[in-house]
């Protein structure tokens, strides 16, 4: 078994180092064969030639994706979950996370081990369980956030979920297949922050087996601003939530027409997508 990190990057060179060396640190205390997976997202300083740099310092596996100019969050999670496809096997995992050092790289341990004893389909890291905690996310933030989790709890419930819109996440290989096949190329259409909520909504209709795990947020750690476009996330998780309430399904990639005839299935290798 092996566990891929997905690690969607916009301009975080001041944040490879100490996050890469938690990630040393992880491998040495785990059993886990880790091997991360940087999508450098059109970034204008040396976010790629750092990540190259101290993985081969540190001794860490490292699978480098550039965009030639910045595509935005969902794109880059897209980019990483076709990489992670096409390189895993069945059995691994794939771990998404910010690369901004404020979430702990060692919570996937716990993760991990909740998702092997409960045979879940995902696992995520909740900042509104028992034991989570946030520090240093600005007040209107937190309320944004908080928001959002109560909105979607009831227009939307999922089943263990409370913590909708946190990018830290841990999937099994054999669900990711699934939703790619599900979906195809309509499984990723938000651009912005709104694609994990989006992830979820869209998962919704296999029925996966969630769990959240408790996380302590270090948004005090993180060296450079958020790249967040505050407004325009929110009108896309408000556009999201209105239309999951007029039942509006997500389009899938089952019962295409394909080459004029009628098909049930028609499962789509995401790393051959341009």
């Amino acid at each position: 078994m092996s566990l891929f990190v997905l690690l969607p990057a916009y301009n975080e060179q001041e944040s490879i180092r100490p996050l890469f060396k938690r990630f040393q640190t992880l491998q040495q205390i785990s059993n886990m064969e880790i091997e991360l997976i940087l999508v450098d997202d059109g970034s204008s300083d040396k976010t790629a030639q750092t990540a190259l740099d101290e993985s081969q310092s540190l001794g860490i596996l490292l699978k480098l994706v550039q965009h030639p100019k910045n595509a935005g969050l969902g794109e880059a999670i897209k980019t990483g979950f076709a990489t992670f496809l096409e390189i895993s096997k069945e059995g691994d995992f794939l771990a998404a996370m910010d690369c901004d050092n404020t979430q702990p790289p060692e919570l996937l341990i716990k993760m991990y081990d909740t998702m092997i004893a409960g045979s879940y389909d995902i696992a995520i890291a909740s900042r509104y369980r028992k034991g989570s905690k946030v520090i240093g996310l600005s007040k209107f933030r937190e309320l944004m956030s908080y928001g959002a989790s109560w909105l979607f709890r009831i227009a939307a419930p999922l089943p263990g979920v409370r913590d909708y819109t946190c990018g830290y996440r841990l999937y099994n290989r054999t669900f990711a297949s699934k939703l790619d096949m599900y979906y195809g190329d309509s499984l990723f259409t938000e651009s912005g922050f709104a694609c994990m909520i989006d992830l979820l909504l869209k998962a919704k209709v296999l029925k996966p087996k969630i769990v959240e795990i408790p996380m302590v947020l270090r948004y005090d750690q993180k060296p450079t601003a958020s790249k967040m476009k505050v407004i325009k996330t929110i009108t896309r998780i408000l556009k999201l939530l209105f239309k999951n309430l007029l039942g509006a399904a997500p389009t899938s990639n089952l019962g295409q027409t394909f080459n004029g005839e009628e098909t049930s299935r028609i499962p789509l290798k995401m790393g051959n997508r341009k």
